[in-house]
């Protein structure tokens, strides 16, 4: 619920700038545990599950496959996340000298989810998993733009503002995305084995991304006629997050 408030919360406020680095470091602990917990699970999944009773054959090698596929989904989600996060902060960092974002680091972690949400795509597929197929696009349309903003700067004034606010909003998407997808079994046991519960896999994404845009075209609106001039609804002294 911390993503809310920098969201609600003045632009550029002491509140927004304050709870926007508190969210920013929490994100960063639960990507960093995704990471861990996704690696795990890929390479000891019967390690990290307690049984109550033995399983058949059948039911460790499909218990396996399907824990790797969790696992490799959850890695995903968070490389999303870690890769929406560090061009939301770079971009504001940088908005004076927008170039020096380009960074090795910056290109190949954009090049790596681009290739992995491919992977998703390729795994959902063979799968025949409709919600891995329906999220892998997020990745390489995250990565795409922002490749193109890494490579040509802003396009206007506020351009940095745009794609900060765009990038940090995605996070959300990505982070509500994982806690549907991994805590909603326990939220929802009533519906969590129904094709219907597929919808809660892809709801973040069907109501983020629509807010995404609209979101920056209220700014644009907001800023029209002061995005080329000197005039910005950001304090210069102190970035926000």
């Amino acid at each position: 619920m911390l993503f809310w408030i920098p969201v609600a919360a003045p632009k550029g406020g002491r509140l927004h700038i304050c709870i926007g680095w508190t969210y920013v470091v929490c994100m960063s602990v639960v990507v960093l545990t995704a990471f861990s917990m996704s690696g795990m699970a890929f390479l000891d999944p019967l390690g990290v599950r307690r049984f109550a009773q033995p399983l058949a054959v059948e039911e460790v090698a499909r218990f396996v496959t399907a824990s790797r596929v969790f696992a490799v989904f959850l890695a995903y989600l968070a490389g999303v996340t870690l890769v929406s996060g560090w061009q939301g902060v770079w971009a504001l960092r940088t908005r004076r000298d927008p170039r020096s974002l380009r960074k090795p680091f910056a290109v190949a972690l954009n090049v790596l989810v681009g290739l992995c949400g491919l992977a998703i795509l390729a795994l959902g597929i063979r799968r025949g998993s409709t919600p891995l197929v329906g999220l892998s696009p997020i990745g390489p349309f995250i990565a795409l733009g922002n490749l193109r903003y890494i490579q040509s700067g802003p396009r206007s004034r506020m351009g940095w503002w745009y794609e900060h606010l765009s990038s940090m909003l995605g996070t959300g998407i990505a982070a509500y995305t994982a806690f549907l997808v991994f805590g909603g079994s326990r939220l929802f046991p009533t519906i969590s084995g129904s094709p219907y519960y597929a919808v809660f896999w892809v709801l973040p994404s069907i109501l983020g991304v629509p807010a995404i845009f609209l979101t920056v075209a209220y700014y644009r609106r907001k800023f029209r006629g002061n995005d080329q001039s000197t005039v910005s609804q950001m304090p210069e002294a102190k970035p926000a997050v």
